[in-house]
């Protein structure tokens, strides 16, 4: 199609601008981002490992491909599950649950008898801790006993029948707190509901959620409901509570329209409420004027009216979908919004169009042809070069300029190869799930990022597998620029990779007129890389080094002021701070500013430090950031919901959850990094099997290029 092209890994508002837009030459923009922020309901010990939102699942499930066979996705479902809300994405949540379940354990059941048979069961098992040995057994039990079902079925010459397996190993369950013929999805599309209960989905109605209940692990065990009851139509407490035993439990409690741009770039548009404001163009001698076609008294219904309240030099955009309040609701609506807005959108340029005679159009038809070329450019992301830093770590440097154009210091991006050019394995793909990976150096002038992977799990690994040449998405920028003050004294607090995210912030420190004393912390000397980034970073760097792979020699300095000391960064820290190592020429006490980058469990030890053991050295440090690496998905600020992180104010004990991946940099002292640990392990067990498979994947690859 000559007229139509698509790019993917371009987020509005990250990797183009509005103004970029009609700078690259666009005429028009029309924004159907979907759903954005699910309602975060109030639950006791929400979020506990079990719980995620029903966004988050059903993104992980279609956008990865778990459910494939051939996926190296990792997406951990538990029986029984519990879904809450009563719209057609709780109906959906709940029908993929029941579907995907089988899928998951005959999958792992059959990396786990490959590798068992290839390495020996004791081998395989040794990775795995007590809770998650119990989970592992618990799939491979369900597993064998799909495997069976689906043998006798094919036997006999029919479809295996999975419901009776799932039910007896607790099933699907809808929870709503009204009645089912209350539910948004009755009135919308009552089959749906219909065709859920064939399929085996459980209603439970009356029920309000009021706490999660964790097992000994932390992982949820149960649910406690509130009961209501309905008198003349209206539903309320009947005192009761119950409690009911659910392994997972997803979220579906309605969302808001994402409008996330408004919210980066303020006073663009004129807001209804959560919705962007409609207008209808009016246009008269050739002129346009927008018309305001809101209405209080009817704020769902109404004309189509689907341009927003922006123009500019003759520039219009309009909205369509879950982000217009006539449309919102279902993708049925969706499809009838862009129906309805073509006609509207043609009128703005039929003036123009009609008086386009066949030269003039042969002209434009040759100059698309280079324009696109530019776009292709400018969209695309390509591998140009892959560096081994360290035995763990890969640095992969991409030209990507309108994503390089874009970049501030501490934000990053989301980055995946593509599922096509991947290579097959054994009957499995070897496509990376996305990974958020920082900009640790960006040249905008080259339109080139280097991206930097600590190798963890099965997809950090595929890094190294890459080519040079290979084409990338490579979505953003996102997350949020790190704000750099000015005339302070900034102490930045580096672990492991976590070096690699202050390159580019301390050096922005610098340039802004800081004084940057620099703890640069690793496990092993040979875990240390770019030592000129650090050094360009910082006018004092103390190194320090856990362990070393034969000795417990300390990492060299190659500077007069730099330190160096054998210990953990907390450790290096008092070290330092007592005079153990020498001249200070930046006291810890002259420090305004702390920034801290590193495994959860290292953030989590300084903030405890700064009110112990550190307390006496860091008294000017009123505030300390932390960047918070949460489980991350989608990327694209606020729509998935997987990276929400849980904040407690220390002086309410208020709690509140935060999205990452619009804020990595976080309040030090808010973060509840226990429920961030847990969250990070929320696949722990298919992670384990993944990185297993990996080995053999490549070993299998290795002998069949040899």
């Amino acid at each position: 199609m000559p007229r139509f092209k698509s790019y993917g890994g371009v987020r509005f508002g990250g990797t183009v601008t509005i103004d970029d837009a009609w700078a690259m030459g666009f005429d028009h923009i029309c924004i159907a981002t979907g759903a954005g922020k699910p309602t975060v309901i109030d639950l006791q010990n929400n979020l506990l490992r079990g719980i995620r939102k029903a966004s988050d699942f059903l993104m992980a499930l279609q956008l990865t491909g778990a459910a494939k066979a051939s996926s190296m996705a990792n997406l951990q479902v538990r029986l029984p599950a519990g879904v809450i809300g009563g719209g057609l994405t709780a109906i959906d949540t709940a029908t993929e649950l029941m579907a995907y379940y089988p899928v998951q354990v005959e999958k792992v059941l059959h990396r786990y008898e490959v590798l068992c048979a290839k390495l020996g069961e004791a081998v395989v098992r040794q990775r795995y801790d007590q809770e998650e040995l119990g989970i592992l057994d618990e799939f491979l039990t369900h597993g064998k006993a799909i495997k069976a079902e689906r043998a006798r079925a094919e036997a006999a010459g029919e479809l295996p029948d999975f419901q009776p397996l799932l039910w007896s190993w607790g099933g699907v369950t809808l929870f709503y707190r009204k009645g089912i013929n209350d539910a948004p999805a009755y009135r919308q599309n009552h089959e749906e509901i219909a065709k859920a209960l064939e399929e085996g989905i459980a209603l439970a109605e009356g029920m309000s959620p009021k706490a999660a209940i964790a097992d000994e692990f932390g992982h949820l065990r149960a649910v406690e409901f509130d009961k209501l009851a309905s008198e003349n139509g209206r539903w309320s407490s009947s005192g009761q509570s119950v409690e009911i035993a659910l392994r997972s439990l997803y979220i579906a409690a309605g969302t808001s329209p994402n409008t996330i741009y408004q919210s980066e770039y303020p006073d663009t548009f004129v807001m209804d409420k959560s919705f962007f404001q409609r207008y209808e163009p009016s246009i008269e001698n050739g002129v346009v004027n927008l018309v305001d076609s809101h209405d209080e008294t009817k704020p769902k219904l109404g004309k189509p009216a689907p341009l927003t309240s922006y123009q500019k030099d003759g520039k219009y955009i309009s909205f369509y979908g879950d982000n217009h309040p006539v449309y919102a609701g279902n993708v049925v609506k969706a499809m009838a919004s862009a129906k309805h807005g073509y006609p509207y959108v043609a009128k703005l340029f039929a003036e123009q169009l009609a008086t386009l005679n066949p030269a003039e159009q042969a002209q434009r038809d040759a100059s698309l042809t280079t324009w696109q070329q530019q776009l292709d450019e400018a969209f695309t992301a390509t591998i140009v070069a892959i560096n081994r830093l360290t035995p763990t770590i890969i640095e992969v440097v991409v030209k990507a300029p309108m994503a390089a154009k874009r970049f501030q210091p501490g934000q990053f991006y989301r980055v995946q190869n593509f599922e096509a050019t991947a290579p097959v394995v054994a009957g499995t793909v070897l496509a990376a799930e996305g990974l958020a990976l920082t900009g640790a150096e960006v040249d905008q002038e080259q339109g080139t990022i280097s991206l930097i992977a600590l190798e963890m799990g099965s997809s950090s690994r595929l890094c190294a597998h890459w080519n040079i040449g290979d084409p990338l998405i490579l979505m953003g920028v996102t997350g949020a620029p790190t704000e750099i003050p000015t005339g302070q004294t900034v102490l930045l607090l580096g672990g492991g990779l976590g070096n690699a995210v202050l390159f580019s912030i301390g050096k922005a420190l610098r340039a802004a007129g800081n004084r940057v004393i620099y703890f640069a912390g690793y496990k092993y000397r040979q875990d240390v890389f770019k030592v000129e980034d650090i050094e360009a970073a910082s006018d004092l760097i103390i190194w320090s080094v856990d362990k070393t792979a034969d000795d417990v020699e300390a990492i060299p300095v190659t500077r007069p002021q730099d330190k160096t000391f054998v210990g953990n960064i907390l450790q290096c820290m008092l070290a330092y701070a007592n005079g153990e190592l020498g001249e200070q020429p930046i006291l810890l006490s002259d420090v305004d500013h702390l920034i801290v980058i590193g495994s959860d469990r290292m953030m989590a030890a300084v903030k405890d430090a700064r009110y112990n053991v550190l307390k006496p050295y860091l008294s000017k440090v009123q505030h300390a950031i932390g960047s918070i690496n949460s489980p991350m998905q989608c990327m694209m600020k606020g729509i998935c919901a997987q990276c929400l992180c849980k904040h407690v104010d220390a002086e309410t004990g208020k709690e509140y959850f935060v999205y990452s991946c619009y804020n990595q940099d976080q309040d030090l002292d808010k973060v509840d990094f226990p429920h961030l640990n847990a969250r990070l392990k929320q696949n722990s067990v298919q992670e384990k099997l993944s990185n297993l498979w990996l080995d053999y994947l490549l070993e299998q690859q290795q002998e069949t290029a040899a």
